[in-house]
């Protein structure tokens, strides 16, 4: 009798605590799972764009879907790890969203969009998505290299002003200049012409190269106007510019642009 009440009295004092470390461990499942964090898909609508013309457009999906809950565009600059707001955005009921942003300045960027913890889904994140950002620039901003035999300034061409120019300084002598691109350019706009301070009956060429080869010609004559005409710079560490003149002619190449990085 009393073997057995002493049996069943350790039974009973283990059974409840083997039951007590049962309880937590069942509990902690559901827990675990409604701390998962949100998963974010998202991609961008273009890979390069131009600062003030074009539109970064960053859809996708939120899961679960918290529908009208907030989203947030981030975006940091290559070689940056500081990540900092660009926009906001609703979930629709699907679970989808669309984000936008204006880029105004040029170079390599990185987007992602944030979905801040709400109850007890943690915040999810998007992964990076890259997009370079190109600017139109005044080339006579950067600085020239070689230079002959050429003037910066404003001139005149058929009663038209271009400012930020170069033009022959001496007429009938050859001149030529260069610029370092660094391969961080992607077009170049210019207008080519004889300046109206050119007399009657004289002439000029303006020829372009890239990294020693010959582009495009221009032949000049008063009245000939070759206007915005855009070259390929993709990949073109030096740009040259290779103008002559004859009978007194001023040979002009009109606010010249690059398409740039930087």
């Amino acid at each position: 009798m009393n073997r057995n009440f002493t049996l069943a009295g350790a039974l009973a004092a283990v059974l409840p605590l083997a039951l007590t470390g049962l309880g937590p461990a069942s509990a902690s499942e559901p827990s675990a799972r409604a701390a998962a964090p949100y998963t974010v898909t998202a991609k961008a609508n273009i890979k390069t764009a131009v600062a003030k013309e074009d539109t970064v457009r960053v859809t996708g999906r939120v899961a679960p879907r918290a529908a009208g809950q907030q989203v947030v565009l981030q975006q940091r600059l290559e070689g940056k790890n500081k990540w900092n707001v660009s926009g906001t955005g609703r979930i629709k009921k699907n679970g989808k969203f669309v984000l936008t942003d204006d880029p105004r300045t040029p170079g390599t960027r990185f987007y992602r969009v944030l979905k801040p913890a709400s109850g007890k889904t943690k915040a999810g994140t998007s992964k990076e998505l890259e997009v370079v950002v190109y600017r139109w620039e005044r080339l006579t901003s950067r600085s020239a290299g070689p230079t002959e035999n050429l003037t910066f300034g404003s001139v005149d061409i058929a009663t038209d002003s271009y400012p930020f120019s170069l033009s022959t300084r001496e007429a009938d002598a050859p001149g030529s200049v260069e610029y370092t691109l660094g391969r961080k350019c992607r077009t170049l706009r210019a207008t080519y012409a004889l300046t109206d301070a050119s007399p009657s009956g004289s002439t000029g060429t303006v020829t372009v190269s890239t990294d020693g080869a010959g582009r495009v010609s221009n032949a000049l004559t008063i009245g000939t106007v070759v206007e915005d005409q855009e070259i390929s710079l993709t990949n073109v560490f030096r740009l040259r510019f290779d103008v002559a003149s004859a009978l007194g002619g001023v040979a002009a190449i009109g606010t010249p642009e690059v398409l740039c990085t930087r």
